[in-house]
Parts: structure tokens; C-alpha cells; sequence
């Protein structure tokens, strides 16, 4: 099945059955930051929805193997989440559109609550085979795959990814223990930009050496789903599908050396390469409309059930209510631009979304109430 249409014909419908949502996330009935309450949350205390505001279109939703959308999903605001319990091709995913990027996410959160949808759980209990469970043996609580393509070439030391807020973070810990958190996320992620403090924090790092899995794909498929379930493996340097091979060949001297390399070493020599052409500015090389792209994050240290940091011992777990401010965590990615002044000095920053959702958790609804209630006395 063709998942994305060629980006000539973007505006057309999509075939095979699908037809658009009316959800897109600068709808005027949509532009509130206060989701619904959470009694009307279908996973809570987890909600998933595109981000007001940031430009995002929400196609419609459907299990992996499946080219229909799903009728439940067709006007509601909340996307699904899945637990990794899902039997095979039962994975609910999301055809999504913004200004640079069209393409289908695909979520799993450890311990969220199953997804009922249209009288199927869609968690294999449906099925006569035992359910897998993608976070057996796994460290991580937190699994996105982004599957999908740009809409115009775009430089790839320009895209970053991370968490960006609207409004200034609430108590944080005791400055040592944030100072050795971002020490820490500093080490995984060398580019990282960090401002905690101020009125919108933020914390982006480049999306191609962030990425624990990147591949990208020349040719139209007609399997575009299959890696969104799948266990991702770093492509091989050498192989079509590694952004390895999107560099200048100038630039790819002396990267032999990883050629037969396991998995973890492929996606540190790309993050080491990527690292590098962020920090160089370097404008190629870049997003093709021509091919599909396919990233996967996935991390340890956010407990979504109970909504905490896991900081190793003796810090312990630490609640993200009161940091947040009312604020929900992102699944983001942006095209980031600097320009330059006469003085060669960077300003003029220009963020435009590729991809934008909000998770949230019913203890920051009363916050973000709040904070709601005290924007729309400051703004009359």
C-alpha cells in the first residue's frame, strides 16, 4: 500500500479507502493549550494530541497493516498510545501532515492502559496467540518511530529535536541534581542547547545524531509500515539506506574503519558524523522530497505511568509535575534556522514544524488550568 502520496500530489486525497480528519492543530476550535478533562480521557492518566498551534494535521488512525482509518478517531482530539503488548500488525499508528513533513507515528509508552478501539483492544487479546511484549528485556519505557518524507529539500544540521516550553519550567530540583542532568544528557547528546531558565526553556539536540535508529529509503515502497513494529537496526555505513550515504563523498574518507561494525557502533560513528555537521553549520547535506525516512527515539528515564524522572541512586525518581509548570512533554522535531547579521553573529532564529504532539498526564491538569485561567486575565 502507498502510504505517503508523491509530494507533487500532496494536497490529493489519500487511496485505497482513506479519506482526511478534520483535526488539525490550528483549528480555531482547536487552538486552546487545556486539553479535555481527564475523565474524558480514553487512556488516562496518559493523553495523546498534535500540538495547538504548531501546524500539524492528523490524517486519521489505523493499525499498522491496515490502509483504513479507523472511524473513532475520525473528529476526536486524542491520538492513540500504544503499551507494547500489541499482537503483530495490531499496532495503532498515525498519518499525520505538517508544512515540511508528511508521514505516520507510531507510539509505545511501558504500563500505558491499552487502547480500546472499535471493540477490538487491539493488544492481541483478541487473538488466540500469546500478545509480545515489545519491553520485555528492554531498559527503555518510552518507543516513537517517525516514518514518512519532507516536502522540500531541507539541510539536515537544520532539524532538531527535543522539548520546547511556552512558559517558564515550574520547581526544579536542587540545582546540582540539574546540573548533573544535563551533564548527562550533554554526554548523549554533545549538541545539545539547554536553557532551563527564563520564559520558554528549551532543549534541543540535532535530530540526526539523536535518533537512536535513522534509515532512509530512494524508492516508493509498498511496505512503508512494516518498520514502525519492527525492531529497528542501524543500516549498515555502506549500505543505500544509511544517512551515511547522503554525505559528500569528500566527507566519507576514512569512514571504512566501522564497516563491519555491530549496531551500537553504526549508530555512534552516525551520531559522531552527524554531531559534527551541526556543529559546522554545514548545509549538505539534505532532506530529499524524493526519498522516505524512518527515525526511532526511544529512552529510560521517564516513568510515564508515574510520571517521574528515574535519576540513578541516591537521587531516585523525581515527579515532573511540579517541574512542568503545567506544561505537557513533546514528541517534536523542527527545521531550525539562523541567519547570520553583518557582524557575523548568529540571530534571527526561525523554528517551523516538521512534527509536533503533546503527552500528557492527569497530574498536570490542575497547573495548566490554572495557568490558562491567568493567560486569558493577562491577555484581556
Amino acid at each position: 500500500m502507498k502510504v505517503y502520496d508523491p509530494c507533487q500530489d500532496l494536497n490529493a486525497e489519500f487511496s485505497a479507502g482513506r479519506r482526511m480528519s478534520s483535526i488539525c492543530s490550528d483549528d480555531d476550535d482547536y487552538n486552546s493549550s487545556l486539553p479535555p478533562h481527564p475523565e474524558a480521557w480514553p487512556q488516562r492518566p496518559l493523553l495523546l494530541r498534535p500540538t495547538p498551534g504548531a501546524g500539524v494535521t492528523i490524517r486519521g488512525v489505523r493499525y499498522s497493516t491496515s490502509n483504513k482509518y479507523l472511524p473513532s478517531y475520525a473528529e476526536s482530539q486524542n491520538l492513540p498510545i500504544n503499551n507494547g503488548l500489541e499482537a503483530k500488525g495490531r499496532c495503532l499508528v498515525i498519518d499525520f501532515e505538517s508544512d515540511l513533513f508528511i508521514g505516520t507515528a507510531c507510539l509505545r509508552l511501558k504500563n500505558a492502559r491499552k487502547s480500546d478501539c472499535d471493540g477490538d483492544a487491539g493488544d492481541g487479546s483478541g487473538s488466540d496467540l500469546p500478545s509480545p511484549d515489545y519491553f520485555h528485556k528492554k531498559k527503555r519505557t518510552f518507543q516513537v518511530v517517525i516514518s514518512g518524507r519532507f516536502k522540500r529539500r531541507i539541510p539536515m544540521s537544520e532539524c532538531v529535536t527535543g522539548q520546547i516550553f511556552t512558559r517558564p519550567a515550574g520547581v526544579l530540583p536542587p540545582r546540582i541534581v540539574v546540573k548533573a542532568a544535563v551533564l548527562l544528557m550533554s554526554r548523549l547528546a554533545p549538541q545539545l542547547q539547554s536553557r532551563l531558565e527564563g520564559d520558554c526553556p528549551r532543549l534541543l539536540s540535532p535530530l540526526c545524531s539523536t535518533a537512536q535508529t535513522a534509515q532512509m529509503k530512494s524508492n516508493q515502497t509498498t511496505d512503508a509500515d512494516e518498520d514502525l513494529e519492527s525492531e529497528l537496526q542501524e543500516p549498515h555505513p555502506s549500505a543505500p539506506s544509511s544517512l551515511i550515504q547522503s554525505l559528500p563523498k569528500s566527507k566519507m574518507v576514512n569512514r571504512s574503519t566501522l564497516l563491519d561494525s555491530d549496531n551500537k557502533a553504526r549508530i555512534k560513528n552516525r551520531k559522531k558524523v552527524f554531531d559534527e555537521l551541526h556543529s559546522n553549520g554545514s548545509v549538505e547535506p539534505s532532506f530529499c522530497p524524493q526519498s522516505e525516512y524512518c527515525f526511532e527515539f526511544y529512552q529510560h528515564l521517564i516513568l510515564f505511568d508515574k510520571f517521574a524522572l528515574d535519576f540513578p541512586k541516591p537521587v531516585g525518581q523525581r515527579s515532573l509535575k511540579k517541574m512542568l509548570n503545567g506544561q505537557p512533554l513533546r514528541i517534536l522535531a523542527m527545521h531550525q534556522e539562523q541567519k547570520q547579521n553583518k557582524t557575523k553573529e548568529m540571530n534571527n532564529e526561525k523554528m517551523t514544524t516538521l512534527w509536533s504532539f503533546d503527552i500528557w498526564h492527569e497530574t498536570l491538569y490542575k497547573d495548566a488550568r490554572s495557568n490558562s485561567t491567568t493567560d486569558t486575565d493577562v491577555s484581556q
